[in-house]
């Protein structure tokens, strides 16, 4: 007779999967083997553990398969401030990107690293695939798509006026850097640079 296993089933509408005992039986009429289906719970997306549906189903214990290894259940706020701190240092997709490759390295299915780090399921298995042909220098730079920054070429300088100068709003440096460098820069620019510059430091 076959051994009972674990089976998971995925609901189309929710994408909530659900974890199932399948227990095997013989069938005398039709004299072959069957097997019918147990409900055990909700697979939680970030732990991997099957979460009972009922309360009489409390005592089960959480199977952990290869598909879904242990994980702490707070794994997705840990990542997110882990992505959040690399950020002071790298743009937020090499942020994500350093963060996946971690997780696919320690063996973290890549569905799950996706959903854990913000990253599309294509972009994880190009990292898995770099990570498997030892190719690691490629996956540290991300190329610039977009058009060079107005205050690239005149940071130094900016930096250099507020520092000795008295500056005490963002608009202040806007008509500065627009009178001093004819650079018109709007203000949420003028706070990531003085992020950027900040974290430099």
């Amino acid at each position: 007779m076959e051994e009972t296993k674990i089976v998971f089933q995925k609901n189309k509408k929710s994408g909530v999967i659900y974890a199932y005992k399948n227990l095997p039986y013989w069938d005398t009429e039709k004299k072959q083997s069957r097997a019918s289906r147990k409900l055990l719970g909700k697979v939680d997306p970030i732990s991997g553990n099957i979460v009972p549906t009922r309360s009489r189903e409390t005592k089960e214990i959480a199977v952990q398969t290869a598909e879904n290894p242990a994980f702490p259940l707070d794994a997705a706020q840990i990542i997110c401030k882990v992505i959040i701190f690399l950020r002071l240092f790298m743009c937020e997709t090499l942020a994500k990107r350093v963060m996946g490759m971690a997780l696919v390295a320690v063996g973290l299915p890549e569905g799950r690293v996706a959903d854990l780090v913000g990253l599309s399921n294509k972009s994880v298995g190009k990292l898995k695939k770099g990570i498997e042909g030892g190719e690691l220098d490629n996956m540290f730079h991300v190329a610039g798509g977009g058009r060079k920054r107005k205050l690239a070429d005149v940071e130094d300088s900016i930096l250099e006026e507020i520092n000795s100068g008295t500056y005490h709003s963002h608009q202040q440096i806007a008509d500065m850097i627009q009178e001093k460098y004819g650079i018109k820069v709007s203000l949420t620019a003028i706070g990531r640079f003085l992020k950027k510059t900040a974290s430099d430091d």
